[in-house]
């Protein structure tokens, strides 16, 4: 018996990136059974949007407060499927992507597996391959991973909490640590978890927090490489470089302090990530000062 797929897209502003997603959705091979559209836009477009268009699936269109978690666990009280798909906003899906994930699910028939995760295609962004950019990486990228800040490793957790993805491999495995928009869970599992709200905002690592529930509740997550999608990286609503820098820091603190920090071996590995996070960003004076800026914060609790 098949299982039904909710997808939750979770929004704010960003009216034509939501209406190409929602264009790459609708061409997939297996489409889901519901769409969940949590919204936290200052006008009332999308809504009306979505009342004229003609789609092949239910939808249900929820407006929220803003905050990416808050919204997240909106979508999952709302949704009726079996299996919980989250997307970014500003994706394009391979028209195989739900099809290649619920495929996973289906053949774990122990039900172990308790989420999935997808592969990025563009690991870099739109970024030119420029001499400078890749100059710039290699330099950074070394830095990187002396101070095990580097992003793309095997997909586990390393002993200071950061974490790694696998998106530049193209074999499955199980993994610790799935990537936000690129997601997908069985029901059940949130009847044990939740998306964590004390990551305001834009929550930047809620995939670290949430992963990290996911194996503490009893589950696996395994990373599926053929279900991939590019992310288009919407210029709308992002973080200023001061803004992302400090919250990297309160975000990572919190988190270790959270899932590790009862682990006394783990803490020289924090505290070098945290002289790492300075290092790296000794060339951009916005990240710098934010990094400092986040500092300070947890020095005064």
């Amino acid at each position: 018996m098949s299982s039904t797929i909710s997808v939750i897209i979770c929004t704010r502003n960003r009216f034509d990136d939501f209406r190409s997603t929602l264009a790459s959705l609708m061409q997939q091979k297996r489409l889901p059974d519901e769409l969940v559209v949590v919204d936290s836009s200052n006008t009332q477009a999308l809504e009306e949007y979505l009342k004229l268009v003609n789609l092949p699936v239910a939808v249900k269109y929820i407006h929220s407060k803003p905050g990416l978690m808050l919204q997240r666990n909106v979508g999952v009280r709302n949704c009726e499927g079996d299996l919980l798909f989250f997307f970014d906003d500003d994706c394009e899906l391979d028209v195989n992507y739900l099809a290649r994930m619920d495929a996973v699910f289906m053949r774990d028939k122990t039900g172990e597996i308790g989420a999935v995760g997808g592969r990025l295609e563009n690991l870099f962004g739109d970024q030119l391959m420029t001499l400078r950019f890749r100059l710039e990486r290699a330099i950074f990228g070394l830095l990187r991973f002396i101070f095990g800040l580097d992003d793309y490793g095997s997909g586990r957790f390393r002993l200071s909490g950061m974490a790694t993805f696998p998106h530049h491999l193209m074999k499955g495995r199980f993994i610790d640590c799935l990537s936000g928009g690129l997601m997908a869970f069985r029901r059940e599992v949130f009847q044990k978890v939740e998306f964590d709200e004390n990551l305001l905002g834009y929550g930047l690592m809620e995939d670290w927090s949430i992963s990290k529930s996911t194996l503490d509740a009893g589950y696996r997550i395994y990373y599926e490489p053929s279900a991939s999608l590019v992310h288009k990286e919407s210029p709308k609503n992002r973080l200023n470089y001061f803004r992302w820098a400090e919250m990297t820091v309160t975000n990572y603190d919190y988190l270790f302090r959270k899932n590790w920090s009862r682990d006394w071996c783990r803490w020289p590995f924090y505290h070098w990530a945290l002289l790492g996070l300075i290092v790296v960003n000794l060339h951009n004076m916005d990240a710098l000062r934010g990094t400092f800026n986040g500092i300070k914060k947890l020095r005064r609790g």
